[in-house]
């Protein structure tokens, strides 16, 4: 008798389709990631609503909020690393205009007699600080640094200067520190003497922010980084540096060795410095642009890490790992790996729209001269010298111990020690 062959199989139902993607609007993109590992208190509104706005144009962005995130008096968000990849359009870049904005440190020859000097006539001192920096703003024949200081790339020359003379200009802080700090050895502490300027140029860097407000549109990030104004506005900004670093010299009569700025058109002394660091940077490696924010990229600091506290306080150095291969005063190179790529370059600063939510770490700003002249600071010490009668800020973040343990989750290690650079005489116009 045969059977009947069984019945094949039904089907498999269909899977069911995936869930569309929701509709975007036109222009739009995904959002870039906000990393708040670093974030040494918790943000505040606007600072949050700032650093979304930072990646909001580019799923390929990425911001980092670091210990000494804060909102200044205009609005702009501080203490941050961005990244984004190098195809993406020039308008992510959140961009200041104080790009390349750099603290440089430059050691003055033993002498006691010039530290007995400058602390004992102290006011002498301020004056001949005063009329160094007020006699920046007197050379009215002298332009100040521009990109029509940018040599000729074209000529043929075998050295490329400058295109013309320029003036410095005044600089965010300037003066004359001392420290106590042990020799490489580490078998007993010496007294230094330094310069230290920090700030940027201000005009050049003025104008390559309006070159990219103008560009940003229709050029990508890896050509707006590729552009010869770039290169050239990192370069010569320590230059500017090294030139009021001898100027400052000069009319103290301290005791440096002088070179001459090679790339000038006339000659012009200049010094070189022991250790600097690039807190406003603009790097490209590896298909990334990085732009750091009152942060330092500890890849390209080579001793040390210098971080502004504020004009009474000084600066202070994290110190790297001792140097016994090489002579570098402030250690070698902190350990950079992907997660900590930079450090913070300065305090946070407090004002009306950006008050402290504790005040047990936050030291106050000094009170200043009404008039419309420059100050000085009697409270704390008679050889700082303000720019600004008045200041919008209200106080300052001592690095206290949290901070500094925040700042050893970024490649900081204690053992490696602090130096604090003292002002002896300073002018500060950035407070």
């Amino acid at each position: 008798m045969r059977t009947a062959a069984p019945a094949p199989p039904l089907p498999a139902p269909p899977l069911p389709a995936p869930p569309l993607p929701a509709p975007q609007e036109p222009g739009t993109s995904l959002p870039g990631a906000l990393l708040l590992n670093f974030a040494h208190t918790a943000l505040t509104k606007q600072e949050l609503d700032a650093a979304r706005n930072c990646v909001a144009t580019s799923q390929h962005t990425s911001l980092t909020l670091l210990p000494n995130h804060a909102m200044n008096s205009e609005g702009e968000l501080e203490g941050f690393v961005f990244e984004c990849c190098a195809d993406d359009q020039a308008s992510v870049l959140p961009l200041t205009k104080s790009s390349f904005s750099t603290t440089a440190i430059y050691e003055c020859l033993a002498d006691a007699g010039c530290f007995l000097h400058l602390s004992s006539h102290a006011a002498e001192a301020a004056e001949r600080l005063r009329e160094a920096m007020a006699s920046l703003e007197q050379l009215d024949d002298v332009e100040p640094l521009k990109f029509d200081c940018m040599p000729d790339w074209e000529s043929v020359s075998e050295q490329l200067k400058d295109q013309r003379q320029w003036r410095e200009s005044v600089p965010a802080k300037i003066g004359v520190y001392h420290a106590f700090m042990r020799t490489t050895a580490q078998n007993m502490r010496e007294h230094k003497l330094f310069i230290v300027v920090s700030g940027h140029c201000r005009h050049a860097s003025e104008e390559l922010y309006n070159l990219w407000l103008d560009a940003r549109e229709t050029i990508t990030a890896k050509q707006f980084m590729q552009c010869a104004e770039v290169h050239w506005l990192r370069q010569a900004t320590l230059r500017h540096h090294n030139r009021l670093a001898a100027r400052v010299a000069q009319s103290l009569d301290l005791r440096v060795r002088y070179i001459d700025d090679v790339d000038a058109v006339a000659s012009t002394s200049a010094l070189l410095p022991v250790s600097s660091c690039v807190c406003r940077d603009l790097r490209l490696a590896h298909g990334r642009i990085t732009l750091t924010n009152d942060a330092v990229l500890l890849q390209s600091c080579q001793s040390g890490v210098i971080f502004d506290c504020f004009a009474r306080e000084g600066f202070w150095v994290f110190m790297g790992p001792r140097d016994t291969g090489s002579y570098r005063m402030f250690g070698t190179e902190l350990r950079v790996s992907k997660l900590n790529a930079a450090m913070p370059s300065k305090t946070v600063r407090h004002h009306s729209l950006f008050p402290p939510r504790d005040k047990a770490n936050v030291v106050s700003a000094p009170a200043r001269c009404p008039q419309d002249q420059l100050c000085e600071d009697g409270a704390a010490s008679s050889c700082v010298l303000y720019h600004r009668p008045q200041s919008v800020f209200t106080g300052f973040l001592f690095p206290h111990a949290d901070f500094v343990q925040a700042l050893a989750k970024l490649g900081y290690s204690v053992d490696d020690g602090i130096t604090n650079l003292m002002p002896l005489v300073a002018y500060c116009e950035d407070e």
